[in-house]
């Protein structure tokens, strides 16, 4: 991300936050990563504005040995807010709302259960009273992709070696267990696993034969204790390495194919192409980089993939793969429902957590996005279509596929451009269709009856022309006028905006 657009988020979280604007905080934390621990030219931080415990329950700090932890200590607005501040740790901080960090984790505890495709068997020492004296051969499953993308000495030797081989045994050094998976849990996660002393010699010969200088001088520095700031900066590194590795190997290795060379040299299984053609070019073979596990075709294009990101990042294909579909006995399986340039993008969000979508195709992303149970990519999607002055898709639609999809902000949006061209849509079927069907959305009589369109409508108009709750007719919805007061002109055309307030 360039440090243009980090300034941007940082400054489009301090407006929410002032704005009282929680879900546009969310999502600029949660899917956008907006710096919650910065400050503006003021010394102000998001957590000196609003919205105290959601911040700290996501890593914001405040800490009195700090300029910045005492501003928002002495500037809380409550005692109970202060209180807040000065209980709540940092070690504290939330972590459910990482999912993608999760799913690191999650596969690297569960590797047979989650499509691990290599394993090594290590001639290791065992641990009898504490005397390495003897050796066991151990067997630790992973999957090929994620040190593919995160070794170089991995993916120099799953292209050469290691290219075909399921099982391998490293023989030229003996590892001991802790010590090979605390490698992997740095690879899978960034993290630094604590080892006991005994063994650090061996696990900084493991650093340098798989040729990991960081990890090895962080454990060379006693940087082995646990430290969220560096492993923050890691786990950074990690994203990182997933977006070079869909961008330079996967799109990369994405084939075009005419219909007639899908059925000249497709199998019943699909066995053809993913051997012989996927993947291949006439310099370099990129089934060795790529080390895809299936290959899924949309339109007239060939997509390499992982079950194992596939199945754990996304609902939709954990059922196709896991459940009693076709598909999951393919390993060419075909999908229909979307074009090719959508699905790179929900591949993108799958692999990388991130997603560049151009304007243009923020609605058909939405829309695929919810099909394939993406909350987190549909939350993208809609802010970029927020973000917009004027609807690029046709408004009506857009209004509508927010009320399907139950996109809240997606609606208020559209409400609020209603709002400012009402004279321009008051006459328009279309519009009247909305208050008509939002009328018949009411299931039961209210104490007030109102249509919800409606009185988005009203909230809009009321914050366009700058009219007072407490000046409005509860029943009438209209600017009160009372004897021998005349109201404003913008509270007059208020008013007229309202005519329709009775159909």
């Amino acid at each position: 991300m360039k440090l243009a657009d980090e300034d941007k988020i940082f400054q489009d979280l301090l407006n929410a936050c002032r704005n009282g604007d929680l879900e546009l905080v969310e999502s600029l934390v949660r899917n956008f990563g907006a710096p919650i621990n910065q400050t503006d030219k003021w010394q102000c931080s998001p957590l000196y504005l609003a919205f105290v415990k959601f911040l700290l329950e996501n890593g914001a700090q405040c800490r009195k040995d700090t300029f910045e932890g005492q501003r928002c200590y002495y500037g809380a607005l409550t005692m109970k807010i202060r209180g807040l501040l000065s209980s709540y740790k940092y070690t504290k901080a939330d972590d459910k709302y990482q999912p993608y960090r999760n799913f690191f984790s999650y596969i690297l505890e569960r590797p047979l259960d989650t499509f691990s495709d290599v394993i090594f068997k290590l001639n290791a020492p065992y641990d009898r009273s504490k005397r390495y004296n003897t050796l066991e051969t151990l067997e630790i499953s992973a999957h090929r992709c994620i040190l593919n993308a995160r070794s170089t000495f991995f993916a120099s030797k799953f292209q050469t070696i290691w290219c075909t081989s399921k099982v391998i045994e490293i023989q030229e050094i003996q590892i001991h267990a802790t010590c090979f998976r605390a490698m992997l849990r740095y690879l899978y996660t960034g993290e630094i696993a604590s080892i006991p002393n005994s063994l650090m010699d061996n696990m900084i010969q493991l650093c340098k034969y798989v040729w990991l200088d960081n990890l090895s001088e962080r454990y060379t520095n006693k940087m082995k204790r646990i430290n969220q700031d560096q492993d923050k900066i890691e786990f950074k590194k990690l994203q990182n390495d997933f977006v070079k590795f869909f961008k330079n190997v996967l799109l990369v290795g994405k084939q075009f194919y005419t219909e007639q060379d899908y059925n000249n040299n497709m199998k019943v299984d699909g066995s053809e192409i993913i051997e012989n053609r996927i993947g291949h070019n006439d310099t370099e073979p990129k089934f060795a980089e790529s080390q895809h596990d299936i290959c899924i075709r949309v339109e007239d294009e060939f997509f390499n993939c992982h079950k194992v990101f596939l199945t754990e990042r996304c609902e939709y294909f954990k059922a196709m793969f896991n459940g009693p579909f076709s598909e999951k006995l393919l390993r060419t399986p075909r999908i229909s429902e979307c074009s090719s340039k959508v699905f790179a993008l929900i591949l993108e969000f799958i692999y990388t957590d991130k997603c560049d979508i151009p304007e243009s195709m923020a609605c058909e992303v939405l829309i695929k996005a919810d099909m394939y149970l993406l909350d987190k990519l549909k939350s993208i999607a809609s802010i970029i279509l927020t973000n917009l002055s004027e609807p690029l898709e046709d408004i009506y639609v857009l209004m509508r596929t927010a009320i399907d999809l139950n996109i809240g902000r997606l609606e208020q949006w559209c409400c609020h451009w209603f709002a400012d061209h009402l004279y321009e849509v008051l006459e328009d079927q279309r519009f009247l269709d909305l208050i008509c069907e939002s009328a018949h959305s009411i299931k039961k009589r209210q104490e007030t009856d109102t249509i919800p369109f409606i009185d988005d409508l009203r909230y809009w108009l009321s914050k366009k022309y700058s009219v007072l709750e407490d000046e409005i007719d509860q029943r009438s919805g209209k600017v009160r006028e009372y004897d021998g007061e005349e109201i404003t002109d913008w509270e007059a055309e208020y008013n007229l905006c309202l005519r329709y307030y009775y159909l």
